[in-house]
C-alpha cells in the first residue's frame, strides 16, 4: 500500500512540472535595435563553449563601434542566464525563448523586459 501511495505522490508532483526551454536554441546571435536607449544595435552571441560576446553597431551604417567578451551560464531550474563581462555578473530571467526571439528581464535590478530577435547577416 505504501508503494502505491508513493507512486501516486510522485506522479502528482511531476504532473504540474512546466515544460523547459530548449536551451540549445540560445546558441547563436541575437540582436536588439536601439540597444540601451541608443540608436545603436546590440548583438549578443552565445557560443557552445559558454562564452558570450556583445557587439555594438551603428544603427544606420551597421559599422562596428565596439565589443566585449565574457562568459555565461544557465540555471535551467530557475530559467536564469548569468552573463559575466568585465568581472561583473548580471542575471536575467528567460521569459521566452524560441527560434526567432528571446525575451530577458533583469528582475534583480528591476529593469524592463528586453526582446532580441535572431540576428541574420
Amino acid at each position: 500500500m505504501k508503494y502505491l501511495f508513493t507512486f501516486f505522490l510522485l506522479l502528482f508532483l511531476n504532473s504540474d512540472k512546466k515544460d523547459d526551454f530548449d536551451y540549445n536554441i540560445l546558441i547563436g546571435s541575437w540582436s536588439q535595435d536601439f540597444f540601451a536607449n541608443t540608436t545603436s544595435t546590440g548583438i549578443f552571441t552565445f557560443n557552445k563553449d559558454s562564452t558570450a560576446t556583445l557587439e555594438m553597431r551603428n544603427g544606420k551604417t551597421k559599422a562596428l563601434i565596439g565589443g566585449m567578451q565574457g562568459t555565461y551560464k544557465i540555471e535551467k531550474s530557475n530559467k536564469i542566464i548569468k552573463i559575466t563581462m568585465f568581472g561583473q555578473e548580471k542575471s536575467f530571467e528567460i521569459e521566452e525563448l524560441n527560434n526567432d526571439y528571446i525575451v530577458l528581464q533583469n528582475k534583480k535590478d528591476l529593469k524592463q523586459k528586453m526582446s532580441f530577435k535572431r540576428f541574420k547577416e
